[in-house]
Parts: structure tokens; sequence; C-alpha cells
């Protein structure tokens, strides 16, 4: 919760201002919305309900010494010329290989631990069926012809 100073202050300072656009909404896709907006010279300003920006980018800490992701993970879908274009790396972006790319564990205390390697894929798939870790190369390589299709969009 923000104190109430720092609310008063913030909602005076909106209602002072002629805003050319408001995007509301602080995550990822607001903020893009905005950076190019501002870009292009008008005023913006980003309204966020919540105490942090970043929506789905956000990585907290809801558990004493423990981080989630809000699905930042998926950031890395980003396109590159979003990030070219507003010097992303320039303001402290940074894009993390996932290695591994997932960790879903189970109620009975078993897991499955996905990353780049195919033979560590194949076997952690395994442990729950042969048959379907035989065929997973066989789902992936479309979608890996699939994503580079769509990344040059």
């Amino acid at each position: 919760m923000l104190p109430r100073t720092f609310t008063t202050i913030a909602n005076a300072t909106l209602k002072s201002k002629k805003w050319d656009a408001l995007i509301v909404g602080g995550g990822h896709n607001g903020l893009t919305a905005a950076a190019y907006l501002a870009r292009g010279g008008l005023s913006v300003a980003v309204l966020e309900r919540r105490h942090v920006i970043g929506g789905a980018a956000v990585t907290e800490e809801l558990v004493p010494g423990f981080k989630f992701s809000r699905c930042s993970y998926l950031q890395s879908l980003l396109r590159p010329l979003v990030i070219k274009e507003l010097e992303l790396p320039k303001h402290g972006l940074k894009l993390l290989k996932r290695n591994p790319s997932s960790f879903t564990p189970c109620i009975d205390g078993r897991y499955l631990l996905l990353g780049p390697d195919k033979s560590l894929n194949h076997s952690e798939i395994s442990k729950f069926s042969l048959k379907d870790a035989d065929a997973y190369p066989r789902y992936r390589t479309p979608r890996k012809r699939l994503v580079k299709v769509v990344s040059n969009f």
C-alpha cells in the first residue's frame, strides 16, 4: 500500500495536467504503448492500481525467501523490433536464457523438468510416459518453426 501523502500528491498531479493519453494498466503492454506515444511527442500518464509496474513481467517475493514469476519468463517473446526501437537494454532490460525452461511439481512429489537438453527431456518425460517422451521431438519441431516465423513479424 502506498503512503496516503504519496497517493494525494499523485492524484493532484494527475488532475492538474492535461494529458494527451491515459494508459490504464502499467503492465508490459501498457508501458510499451506509453513509451511509443511519449516517443511520438504526446504527454502520457500510466495508471496502475498495484504497488508495482510491469504486470506479467514482474517477479515478486510472495513468500519470504521465495520469488515467483508472474509469467516474466514470457518476456523473452517481446519483439526484437520493440526492444531495439525503445532502446530497452540501455534502460536496464536483460533477457536471460531459461535453463531449465520449466519445472512442474506434482502433488505426489514427482516433477517434470524440461530444458534445451533433448536427452534430459526424454528422461524426464519418460518418468510419466515413454510413448510421450518418444513423441516429444515430433511435437517440438513444428513449434520451433512456427516460433521462428512468428518472431519475424
